[in-house]
């Protein structure tokens, strides 16, 4: 025995030496007390204090802390020399540590106890863990820490103590029920429930004490108590267990009898040939509980996991497996089909893995039948896609064996009545933006799993700030599927995560096997994939292929249009599309905006693209998309201008990725420079509220090289688009020369409305030359051409307001601003509002309102927010900011102008020079009432917001809680200096 015990878990006792060492003054017990709730724990003597003088220590607490302390040590070590350091009671740089062992302390012999009680269950001794469990609690005559008891500091601590005790009792008692002792525990539970009634695992367990004592009856009134407790104190239903366990105990289901207990002859026969697995299962504990709780279901016998190769259906399989065989009285088989190439191979592998011999002459379906008739066991059929003609074996079997179970793995269903389909979707992923926290961003599952996969090359591979950014994107380039993560991880032996990146984003087929004990058919992702591609038919394989020049989910239509005109008695669409997802080689989703559409892994598609390439008609293939995307961009653009733009824009932005695959194609050497015309004339205002327009812009430019001889109805819409792109990367003499081009060829096609709208860009452009008497006779010009659209109109007023506003006319300036706004309400165009908004707020922010400015500055923000556009907030929020400023609210303003400037500086996105002077003032003055330290705090913080969060801080800040959550704030800022492109159907017509 040690020669030190202190009992803390009820009335405070110690022994040193053998011998009881009374413990007589309150305040030398709660001293001791606080040090062994802490135990091998620096306890700070400021913290002590305040425990020991109940939140009122004297001024000058330490010596009679000191005291205290150093009467603790006499009594804990008795023989301890004069002179020689305590080792019990330790001094640390600011507190105290009581050092004690396993052995010394009743809380830390509570926790070793505890654990050895988990390890015995985990490996089967059901009643050696029930003994360590007992033990842990025995040690407890509550309450605990009773001196402690009123200190309102420690009331945590003590939760944790108490909780730690009532999850030990009941993991005690369920390790009693799953030996048959129910009848031993009712008492007890029942006096446990009675002091926590609102403890669901508690109400559970007395439940099914009372039911297998015979007492059905008690046991329904303790489902209907626990109801009426539940409804009564806490307004609330019990949970899904409870309700469950009441259904099955009105039904008296055979699920919940009592265990069987030393039969022999059933633990003879008792299958378990499950693999054992080689890695462990990660982010899948929801799924395996779903599975699992499926066979629950009344009538649920056969369940099929589905999903795309590589996304982990046989490991979730086994998993599944080892959890349900423990609750099957006879046990859980696994068959393995993989090697198998015939229908007819399938009931003599069954008659094998449940260890029978089939003689010869005999049927081996008909000796596996008898076998499981009256077996209540679970039965995996893994790799079952190849071989779904066998579905009469399964069929055969659930009807000769009532009680049988089956769980099947396959890329598509068996097609059964009785058939649970479970669809296994990829690993959650981390989102991209905004990031996770580090803590939280481990925690998602395909992190998780590339980071335990990862260690097992590397040991010390972790996430920091430094990499929490790229291991994000390997997560999404490997579509979250646990193969492709498993394979990529083994590459991390020889591979930084970013040249493992940069590799994977030119082909996924880098992601060569490493593990010989994988099958051939998952060495790589490529062979995977194959495993399905080879079960198709040619019809199937050529929609498959054609799928490839996608580069997103497309819609119905879009397939469709891919496809071409059809010979007839070819298959339709919809049925082959059928026939790939039964394949588990995409899936089909409707958007929000109620389009069908179908979606297809990054892995996937990328091999459907190879396909593509091998395909005799892959260019008409690539010109019929391309054809398509024109079509959308002809119908969606102009409608980016009106009431409905919210819709066109989120349109547009669901088929971004395609639209930028038709352009890139048709602007390339083998497309078609007319359709790459057409898109830059009718997308340059999508780019432009985006605020993402370097590669578009760079596109547009060769093209125009190009093409000086191109329709002039393609010409004056590319010309006045790319205009506006050069434009917001601040090349603005170029952007002059195109709007002067763009001018002619709108006069020479007869187009008053594009030549207005020419001319009140190049008025803009003026303007920022400093030339204001240009910008001003043209800007006038344009509000006396009679066909120049509300739009155009509202355009020029802006700008003539601006001009005024530099020149020091405010009232002019003010006036005109609302004139702006009021015109430009009834068009419906949020972008174009925004704009107006802002502008009356700096007009209204000069008058001294500052009030006004941010409630019109917090209506633009809001109409940015609606139409999800990046590009139109970051001026928005500048000018919100120096509101800010103006109201004393400088570290809001301060993040608002850090997350600014990130976005600007990520985009090379440059302010104009009133601008930058505008804004380097806002800075100075927020600079100058902050001080150093808050500036840079606040900095530090808001460079790392995007834009859509900075918006929400401004919205939350205003109390707007009635508004979605998601997208951002919209286009330049302060003045439309940007062409009007395809607005109204007529302009450019």
């Amino acid at each position: 025995m040690s020669a030190l015990w202190i009992r803390a878990l009820g009335p405070l006792q110690v022994i040193a030496d053998g011998v009881p060492v009374p413990v007589s003054s309150h305040s030398l017990r709660i001293v001791l007390e606080c040090l062994a709730l802490r135990a091998n724990s620096v306890v700070a003597a400021d913290f002590l204090a305040e425990v020991i003088w109940d939140g009122h220590p004297p001024a000058r607490p330490g010596p009679q802390l000191q005291v205290y302390v150093a009467n603790l040590r006499n009594l804990l070590e008795p023989n301890r020399r004069k002179g020689v350091a305590s080792h019990r009671l330790a001094s640390r740089p600011g507190g105290y540590l009581l050092a004690v062992e396993d052995d010394e302390l009743d809380l830390l012999q509570f926790r070793a106890h505890l654990a050895s009680g988990e390890r015995a269950v985990e490996a089967g001794e059901l009643a050696g863990g029930a003994v360590s469990l007992r033990q842990a609690l025995d040690l407890f005559v509550c309450p605990a820490f009773p001196d402690l008891a009123d200190v309102e500091v420690l009331a945590p601590d003590l939760e944790a103590v108490e909780e730690a005790r009532l999850d030990a009792y009941q993991d005690l008692l369920d390790v009693e029920l799953a030996l048959g002792r129910h009848a031993n525990v009712v008492g007890e539970v029942q006096r446990l429930v009675s002091q926590h009634p609102f403890r669901e695992r508690l109400w559970a367990s007395l439940v099914l004490a009372l039911y297998r004592s015979d007492r059905q009856a008690d046991a329904l009134a303790a489902c209907r108590a626990a109801r009426k407790a539940f409804a009564a104190e806490l307004g609330i239903d019990p949970g899904t267990r409870l309700r469950e366990l009441e259904a099955l105990v009105l039904r008296q289901d055979a699920s919940i009898g009592p265990p069987v207990i030393n039969d022999d002859r059933r633990a003879r026969q008792r299958l378990d040939n499950v693999p054992a697995p080689l890695t462990p299962m990660v982010g899948r504990d929801t799924e395996l509980g779903e599975i699992c709780s499926l066979y629950r279901s009344e009538g649920c016998r056969l369940v099929t996991v589905t999903g795309a190769g590589g996304a982990g259906k046989t490991r979730l399989a086994m998993a599944a497996a080892a959890r349900l065989g423990e609750r099957m009285p006879d046990g859980a088989g696994w068959v393995n089909l993989s090697p198998l190439t015939h229908v007819e191979q399938v009931p003599g592998a069954i008659t094998a893995a449940l260890g029978l011999e089939a003689p010869a002459g005999q049927d081996p379906l008909k000796i596996a039948s008898r076998f499981l008739h009256a077996r209540r066991l679970l039965l995996v059929l893994d790799n079952f896609e190849h071989l779904v003609d066998a579905w009469p074996v399964v069929l055969e079997l659930l009807t000769a064996a009532p009680e049988l179970r089956i769980l099947t793995t396959s890329r598509r269903r068996l097609g059964l009545r009785p058939e649970y389909e479970f669809e296994l979707a990829p690993l959650e992923l981390p989102p991209l933006d905004p990031p996770l926290p580090l803590r939280r961003l481990q925690e998602v599952p395909a992190m998780k799993l590339l980071l335990n996969r990862g260690r097992t090359v590397r040991p010390r591979l972790s996430v920091d700030h430094g990499n929490a950014a790229v291991l994000t994107r390997l997560c999404h380039r490997l579509d979250g599927l646990p193969l492709a993560i498993e394979l990529a991880a083994a590459q991390l032996r020889h591979l930084t995560e970013h040249d493992l990146l940069a590799d994977l984003e030119v082909s996924l087929a880098t992601l060569r096997g490493t593990f010989p004990d994988l099958p051939d058919r998952q060495q790589t992702l490529t062979a995977t994939i194959e495993w399905s591609y080879q079960l198709l038919a040619d019809a199937e394989r050529e929609l498959f292929g054609q799928l490839g020049v996608f580069a997103n989910d497309p819609t119905m239509a879009a397939i469709e249009a891919v496809r071409g005109s059809l010979p007839s008695g070819a298959p339709p669409t919809e049925e082959l599309l059928s026939a790939l997802a039964d394949h588990s080689l995409l899936r089909r989703y409707t958007d929000q905006a109620g389009r069908r559409r179908v979606s297809l892994l990054q892995s996937i598609r990328e091999f459907a693209r190879d396909r593509l390439a091998l395909m005799p008609e892959q260019h008409k293939v690539r010109r019929r998309h391309a054809g398509h995307y024109l079509a959308l961009a002809e119908a969606v653009g102009p409608v980016l201008w009106g009431p409905d733009q919210v819709d066109a824009f989120r349109l547009l932005k669901a088929d971004e990725p395609d639209l930028r695959a038709a352009l890139l194609w048709a602007a390339g050497p083998d497309g078609s420079k007319d359709v790459a015309l057409g898109l830059v004339g009718q997308l340059w205002h999508y780019w432009e509220l985006t605020g993402d327009v370097a590669e578009q812009c760079g596109i547009a430019l060769k093209l125009l090289d190009g093409t000086p001889n191109a329709p002039l109805a393609l010409q004056g819409p590319a010309l006045s688009g790319t205009a506006t792109l050069c434009w917001m990367l601040g090349r603005g003499d170029q952007a002059s020369r195109l709007h002067s081009r763009a001018l002619q060829a709108f006069h020479d096609a007869g187009n008053d409305q594009g030549v207005a709208w020419a001319r009140m860009c190049l008025a803009v452009q003026a303007m920022e030359r400093d030339d204001a008497a240009s910008a001003q006779r043209l800007a006038a010009g344009v509000l006396s051409m009679p066909r120049a659209t509300p739009r155009t109109r509202v355009g020029a007023l802006i700008l003539l307001s601006i001009l005024a506003y530099y020149a020091g006319d405010h009232a002019r300036a003010l006036e005109l601003r609302h004139a702006s706004v009021e015109l430009s309400r009834p068009l419906g165009d949020r972008w174009l509002l925004g704009i107006a908004l802002t502008n009356l707020a700096e007009s209204t922010q000069q008058a001294g309102d500052n009030g006004v400015a941010e409630r019109l500055l917090v209506e633009a923000v809001t109409a940015a927010l609606e139409l999800d556009a990046q590009g139109q907030v970051a001026g928005i929020l500048e000018q919100i900011a120096d509101v800010y400023v103006s109201r004393h609210r400088v570290e809001r303003a301060i993040r608002l102008l850090a997350a600014t400037d990130s976005y600007r500086t990520d985009r090379g996105l440059p302010l104009y020079p009133a601008e930058q002077h505008h804004i380097a003032s806002v800075i100075t003055r927020a600079r100058n009432e902050a001080g150093p330290i808050r500036f840079g705090l606040a900095w530090e913080g808001g460079k790392g917001l995007s834009l859509r969060e900075a918006a929400y801080e401004v919205l939350q800040g205003a109390h707007f809680t009635g508004l979605p959550p998601g997208p951002a704030p919209a286009s330049t800022g302060r003045h439309p200096s940007t062409p009007e492109g395809a607005t109204d159907p007529a302009p450019w017509t």
